[in-house]
């Protein structure tokens, strides 16, 4: 799509309607009004497209996962969320623009409720999300929903960088590397999913300031 190359080169708050509809080779952008309300719509339909397989290859292998390992190890659930997503590297440059969109959706509140809000297409992350609180129940819940986060930012980040940098030539993103890079993202994210909660002792030192 003409959108996802724009919105991944000049930023998604850069690019009009019309700019698309021009590089689209329209030559008005009423053709793209009449499919697309607004550019949030066709944010969500460039989501939809693209996240969507993603969406169902976490699923797929999440239930090729339960099948066959009891109890699932948080490190299995983190690699169910981040290889089918790194693993997108391997397609042409021009089919991973998108990448880029999400990594400028994630960094924004309203972008996340956009690209979260439709729950079929992020049913995935909700399951694994769901088995990670579980997983990670000694922890407190808002220690483990802040994990989550930046997961999901950490992992969106990454991934956008390294898309980056192959388009710029800087790193050359073969199968091999890009499987050690992945192996290094899940070693680093399981490590800061399982640590222990530090944070407990800062709020425990602001309680007992405020009864003082």
């Amino acid at each position: 799509m003409a959108a996802e190359k724009l919105f991944a080169e000049q930023g998604l708050d850069a690019v009009s309607t019309r700019m698309i509809a021009r590089a689209a080779g329209q030559k008005n952008n009423s053709a793209l009004q009449y499919h697309f309300a607004n550019r949030d719509s066709l944010v969500e339909a460039i989501l939809d497209y693209r996240v969507s397989p993603v969406n169902q290859q976490r699923l797929k292998r999440l239930q090729q996962l339960q099948a066959i390992e009891k109890p699932i190890s948080t490190r299995a659930l983190v690699e169910v969320f981040v290889r089918p997503f790194a693993e997108e590297l391997l397609k042409p440059i021009v089919d991973t623009y998108y990448v880029s969109l999400l990594a400028q959706l994630y960094a924004y509140q309203r972008g996340r409720e956009l690209y979260l809000r439709d729950r079929e297409r992020a049913r995935a992350l909700h399951s694994i999300s769901a088995l990670l609180i579980r997983k990670l129940a000694p922890l407190p819940q808002p220690v483990v929903h802040l994990r989550l986060q930046f997961m999901g930012r950490q992992t969106i980040n990454a991934v956008a960088e390294w898309d980056e940098a192959r388009r710029q030539q800087s790193i050359e993103l073969d199968e091999r590397t890009l499987a050690w890079r992945t192996e290094n993202l899940v070693d680093f994210i399981v490590a800061g999913m399982q640590a222990p909660d530090s944070s407990a002792k800062i709020l425990r030192s602001t309680a007992r300031a405020e009864t003082i």
